[in-house]
């Protein structure tokens, strides 16, 4: 299915333009909508001093900083439409922010988001998730590395990245520890390959390093600007503990992430 509808949560800060700049670039080559949201948190009410007072002054701080962040976050958002020449929807919610946008993003194709706010996303969405760092540059993807082990979850990111890499100039399929009964790097080649695009195959032991580590190592030598793979094959209690290829790729990626679950 083509992308027709991007979302950017939006936060009223400086981060918030580079992402708005990626999800413009991807509505301009897909002819997609943009909608643009913000959600402001509920002030902090919690009891101050022995008798727990809550103090008035507190509150009223707090939701005059909360006005403000998305009085920026509109401003911001509305600049940005008029540079790039662009129709941007504007929302602006009041609740917890993961749950707001993630309803939201529901409807959408695609969701340009902050890595931090991905791990909740992939979750809530049911759609695919952009993660995009501070350290990418706003652009259409050229190259792109498909983490393939043949999981579930990294079949869905491979379905939900297809119509960002139908004219892409070059795709690797990259398979770490492959099986030694099935080359499961040809076989999603093939699969690529039935819908018009063209794949290299590669292999790499991982020989007990860090398998994100992996993935992130061979984007940088490939010259790739966008990493596509599965979020979260183990639990993610189990990754944030003991380590894992998503929040390894969250944490240090500095390229957009296509993620799904």
């Amino acid at each position: 299915m083509a992308i027709k509808h991007i979302l950017v949560p939006v936060s009223g800060t400086d981060a918030d333009e580079a992402r708005l700049d990626e999800a413009i670039a991807l509505a301009k080559a897909s002819g997609a909508d943009v909608t643009a949201l913000h959600v402001k948190p509920r002030p902090a009410v919690y009891p101050v001093g022995p008798a727990g007072d809550i103090p008035v002054t507190l509150i009223e701080e707090q939701e005059r900083e909360i006005e403000a962040r998305a009085r920026r976050a509109e401003a911001k958002v509305l600049t940005k439409a008029e540079e790039a020449r662009v129709d941007i929807e504007w929302h602006c919610e009041e609740g917890d922010v993961a749950s707001v946008i993630g309803t939201h993003a529901r409807y959408a194709d695609l969701i340009v988001a902050s890595p931090d706010l991905t791990r909740d996303l992939v979750f809530e969405s049911g759609a695919p998730v952009l993660a995009f760092p501070k350290a990418a540059k706003p652009a259409r993807p050229k190259h792109a590395l498909i983490a393939w082990n043949g999981s579930r979850e990294s079949a869905r990111a491979v379905h939900d990245v297809m119509p960002l890499i139908e004219n892409i100039e070059q795709v690797d399929v990259l398979v770490i520890d492959p099986p030694e009964d099935r080359a499961i790097g040809a076989d999603l080649a093939r699969s690529l390959g039935r819908h018009g695009i063209a794949a290299e195959v590669r292999e790499r032991k991982s020989e007990k390093r860090d398998v994100g580590e992996l993935l992130l190592e061979e984007a940088k030598i490939s010259g790739a600007d966008l990493l596509v793979m599965g979020a979260y094959g183990h639990s993610r209690l189990r990754e944030w503990v003991f380590g894992g290829a998503t929040e390894t790729a969250l944490e240090e990626a500095a390229i957009p992430v296509l993620l799904s679950h």
